[in-house]
């Protein structure tokens, strides 16, 4: 008997190739959907994971400790726009407070004290190695020109991370930069930002985070950004405010 060896005619290959472009179409559209939104939670949870722990280990330090650990809160928040003379006084830790632990630079400051327990408190958090980087603080990339991706790269790093926090120990807010994704914490919610020019807020005002992300700013979020000064005593115990990053 003669066996049959007829192939696909040209026309049949055709609807076939059709009908896969448009499953094709229709399916990888929402895989990548799906794919993004589980890279959105994974650094969300990675957050989450650093806030509490830097929340858990400052409130111990805090209440265990002596009245000069709230020396150092020697960063400030302003409170109202274009009020220089409306802050509050908080902590904050970056990249370079980071880099100033991992290298032995700490001294008996307050304000090292605690760059050190933060530090510490996310090195027992991660089996995955942090890289130091350079000494550089991820603040001064803050515009479309300096983005988080710019700062890992131009900083032999593999994540950004600023950090400001209460005088109670709480977290007030935080931005990570890992595996292009810049996660950012405030005002009790998390955003997620994978735009290429994603970049630190710096000192511009906080609103800007939500406007950046494509979002509408809670009303006042405008008011509060980021002092570019740190407190500091001389010898007679006068505070001055100098200069504490370049942008």
């Amino acid at each position: 008997m003669k066996e049959n060896k007829k192939g696909f005619t040209l026309v049949e290959l055709v609807v076939v190739i059709t009908i896969v472009g448009i499953l094709a179409s229709i399916i990888v559209p929402s895989i990548l959907h799906y794919v993004r939104k589980a890279r959105v939670a994974a650094a969300i949870a990675d957050t989450r994971t650093i806030k509490m722990a830097i929340e858990t280990s400052l409130v111990d330090h805090l209440a265990m400790g002596d009245a000069g650990s709230t020396d150092g809160f020697n960063k400030r928040v302003f409170l109202k726009k274009g009020r220089y003379d409306k802050f509050e006084k908080v902590g904050a830790f970056t990249n370079l407070s980071w880099f100033v632990y991992k290298n032995k630079e700490n001294n008996n400051s307050p304000s090292q004290a605690l760059d050190k327990i933060i530090s510490e408190a996310i090195d027992n958090q991660f089996t995955e190695e942090w890289e130091k980087g350079k000494k550089v603080n991820p603040l001064s990339y803050a515009s479309t020109a300096k983005t988080c991706e710019q700062y890992l790269q131009d900083n032999d790093t593999n994540f950004g991370l600023v950090v400001v926090y209460n005088r109670d120990g709480t977290v007030r807010m935080i931005q990570l930069y890992r595996k292009h994704i810049l996660v950012t914490y405030i005002n009790g919610e998390y955003l997620a930002n994978l735009d290429d020019d994603a970049h630190f807020v710096g000192t511009k005002s906080w609103d800007t985070i939500y406007s950046d992300c494509g979002q509408t700013p809670p009303a006042g979020i405008e008011n509060f950004s980021l002092s570019n000064k740190q407190a500091s005593k001389n010898k007679n115990g006068v505070e001055s405010w100098g200069e504490w990053y370049r942008q």
